[in-house]
């Protein structure tokens, strides 16, 4: 069995703050300033590492409803329409029985993030005005949300400017899943 992990976090930052952060010479602000800034990292993965998993899930899922809805916003041939059809081959071709390592997640919102950039460079370049304008509304929206859900898992380091318009942790991660309506 391993250690728990939130009994090593802990004993890190103790060790930071009892007796690195003390012996850090007084006038040298910048490394009394990482030092604390590795403390609320520090105190933010104690919080977060039971999670992490969970998050990457839904952050995927979200890319995966933005992704399939623009796909499906395409009605035009050309670039746009190949791209589209990128979209919906990956995204059918991620399984149901998603990995269960983290970075495996991420790698996902990866490639999808990139065929959805590819996606609104294309709809820029070529789209009409109003597809232009519909992905336009479509991604703010997303980004909006994805941002929220970010500032949101980010909260506890504490630098958040107005963290009383959050939700809290366990809305976010159980409930904030987007569904697009076409």
């Amino acid at each position: 069995m391993l250690p728990d992990l939130s009994i090593r976090i802990n004993n890190l930052i103790k060790s930071l703050e009892k007796t690195i952060i003390p012996a850090i010479d007084p006038d040298n602000g910048m490394a009394l300033e990482q030092a604390a800034l590795m403390v609320g990292h520090l105190k933010m993965f104690d919080q977060q590492w039971d999670t992490a998993y969970l998050y990457e899930v839904r952050s995927l899922e979200n890319i995966k409803a933005l992704a399939s809805y623009l796909a499906t916003t395409i009605d035009q041939q050309g670039e746009p329409r190949v791209i589209a059809e990128e979209i919906e081959t990956l995204i059918g071709s991620i399984p149901d029985d998603l990995p269960k390592i983290v970075s495996e997640i991420t790698a996902y919102i990866v490639v999808i993030g990139k065929l959805v950039d590819r996606l609104i460079d294309s709809v820029f370049s070529m789209g009409s005005p109003n597809l232009i304008d519909k992905v336009t509304k479509t991604v703010l929206d997303y980004n909006a949300r994805q941002s929220a859900r970010d500032r949101i898992w980010f909260s506890a380091i504490g630098l958040d400017p107005d963290p009383s318009d959050l939700s809290s942790m366990e809305e976010m991660l159980f409930t904030d899943l987007y569904k697009y309506n076409p």
